[in-house]
């Protein structure tokens, strides 16, 4: 197709600027401009303008700035070929025709995309027919209704060879049918039979909707449990998601998406009001689906199952977009409870509960910073060393310039806050027993938001003698330095199993014993206040040491001032 700069300028003469922003954007006539709210930020005050003559639009704020293309490529999220259609359509004009060789291409897959439709049509009639009994039982076990089904298109592959019967009763080609993984040769080389058999069919569309592969899942007993259509000039698994194009207006009109493990998960959100879900195609989530979301949305967040695989494919996710990343454009992550899905979330809790783990999804940073953490023990020089130079390392990763550099001040700042040893001058008596130990991680992990009114101090005066309670305040004093409004559930998953089993029976108890934020401020105040009073006693009996063998007049004066700044912590008290 020869999209010529003339023909995109006679586009942009015939559709004003004014007409295409003014349809979502009110906009106010002054002078040879138009003037609005800006529809990329949140503003109160119009520094959004339009000039026709000139054919810009341009925001003061945020500095947005482009024609009608950039404009619903930016505002709708539409690709360049669709935004170029769109305004073709809105003027009245015929796109330009195809090359010789595009046209003998698009006529050919204008065919296999028939023969494709003839299939899914097969199935859908099989899964409402007779044959689907079981298939339709299935369905409604994992909680999709008729009108979910036919929404998704979905459809029965019966036992037998029904389907290569139908399509060549259509006139489609045993050549064309097997290309697109419809059939296959008979193990004998005498003749075909069916690909798919005995399973419940999920058409993969294109973001036209358009059907051009299938994933069948087996109904009975059988491996594999999912067979997908083989690679074709049209099914590319690794550029697609299965539900785009059921999902791309509530994407684009929302700018956030909701990428899950299963097509299964994605209907089954989308009949509990999520219908921004989509889902990768049994592949890994690759660069291509990430950039394709890019284009409909900013921040897509991955939502994989809460469990050991599930975990490592967010890993994966996370370390496929990392070089990737740019202003604007990055992930999300939900972390489901261990062992839930998404769709196990609706059912078995509800789409509140869903929709709280989607709404606290964390930034990637976050995710890094904990993919960083994970498995290390932190009680070294040389360990925290080590933990630095990997972070830079895959910060560089990073080919944004300006995305890079944020990205290393922001991971220094958290190996500053995790390293932090700054402890007063104070002998191991000065150190918070066993049985004290859990109570001011309790506080911590329960008040998050009230005791990072006291981290500097607790950083300051409290040490803990079990090594893994010990690990445990180092990790999480490090989130709240960084991340104020961390939540408990966050600090909980930081923890591993041992420093849970330490620290549930004092949360249990702090929990049960509710209390008003005031009072767990005193408490937490009172905590400090002890800490802080032994480490000074400490000190004041060094002192007190070292006057009696020096007699020195300024150790006498330094003791002296101790004894007074005791005597103002005792009263504080």
């Amino acid at each position: 197709m020869a999209i010529t700069p003339a023909f995109l300028d006679e586009l942009r003469d015939k559709v004003p600027l004014s007409d295409l922003i003014g349809r979502k954007v009110k906009l106010t006539h002054k002078g040879k401009e138009h003037t609005g709210l800006c529809p990329f930020h949140k503003e109160k005050t119009p520094s959004f303008t339009v000039n026709d003559d000139k054919g810009f639009y341009h925001c003061f704020g945020c500095g947005a700035h482009g024609d009608q293309i950039k404009y619903l490529m930016e505002s709708e999220k539409m690709p360049f070929i669709e935004a170029v259609e769109y305004l073709a359509n809105m003027a009245g004009m015929k796109m330009p025709d195809p090359d010789p060789k595009a046209a003998a291409r698009n006529e050919r897959n204008t065919e296999l995309l028939k023969l494709m439709e003839c299939a899914c049509r097969y199935f859908q009639t099989h899964l409402f027919g007779s044959a689907g009994v079981d298939a339709k039982q299935y369905l409604i076990r994992r909680g999709m209704s008729s009108d979910l089904a036919k929404r998704f298109r979905l459809g029965y592959a019966p036992t037998g060879s029904g389907l290569l019967a139908h399509l060549t009763a259509h006139k489609f080609s045993i050549k064309d049918m097997q290309l697109m993984g419809l059939v296959a040769p008979n193990r004998d080389g005498n003749g075909y039979h069916d690909y798919f058999y005995d399973r419940v069919m999920f058409p993969v569309m294109n973001r036209r909707g358009q059907v051009i592969g299938f994933s069948g899942r087996i109904l009975h007993e059988g491996e594999p449990k999912y067979l997908n259509s083989p690679e074709t000039d049209l099914f590319h698994k690794g550029d697609l998601l299965y539900g785009l194009p059921q999902a791309i207006e509530t994407v684009r009109k929302k700018n956030t998406a909701l990428v899950v493990e299963g097509n299964v998960d994605v209907i089954s959100l989308h009949g509990a009001g999520f219908t921004q879900a989509m889902a990768p195609l049994g592949t890994a989530f690759t660069e291509d689906q990430i950039r394709l979301l890019w284009t409909m949305c900013d921040e897509p967040v991955i939502c994989f199952d809460g469990d050991g695989a599930g975990r490592k494919a967010m890993v994966r996710a996370l370390n496929r977009a990392l070089p990737m990343l740019r202003a604007g454009k990055s992930l999300k992550f939900a972390y489901l409870p261990d062992g839930m899905d998404p769709d196990d979330m609706i059912r078995k809790k509800s789409t509140k509960a869903l929709q709280e783990e989607i709404d606290g999804a964390k930034p990637l940073i976050w995710s890094l910073w904990q993919m960083l953490l994970d498995g290390r023990t932190l009680d070294t020089p040389e360990r925290l060393a080590k933990l630095e130079k990997d972070a830079m390392e895959i910060a560089e990763k990073i080919q944004d310039e300006r995305v890079r550099s944020y990205y290393q001040k922001e991971l220094q700042k958290r190996l500053k806050a995790l390293g932090r040893k700054e402890r007063p001058k104070a002998n191991i008596a000065s150190l918070l027993s066993p049985t004290d130990s859990p109570q001011l991680l309790a506080y911590i992990l329960v008040y998050p938001q009230i005791c990072a009114d006291f981290s500097e101090e607790i950083m300051q005066y409290f040490h803990f003698s079990t090594l893994a309670l010990q690990m445990a305040f180092e990790t999480i004093m490090a989130e709240l330095m960084v991340s104020p409004e961390v939540t408990t559930d966050d600090l909980w998953k930081l923890l591993g199993e041992e420093q849970r089993a330490l620290l549930a029976a004092s949360i249990q108890q702090l929990k049960k014993n509710s209390a008003a934020n005031e009072d767990i401020k005193k408490a937490v105040h009172q905590l400090v206040l002890s800490a802080k009073r032994r480490a000074l006693q400490n000190e004041i009996d060094s002192k007190n040491e070292e006057y009696l063998r020096t007699e020195d007049p300024e150790i006498k004066n330094e003791l002296v001032a101790l004894q007074d700044e005791m005597k103002k912590l005792m009263d504080e008290e």
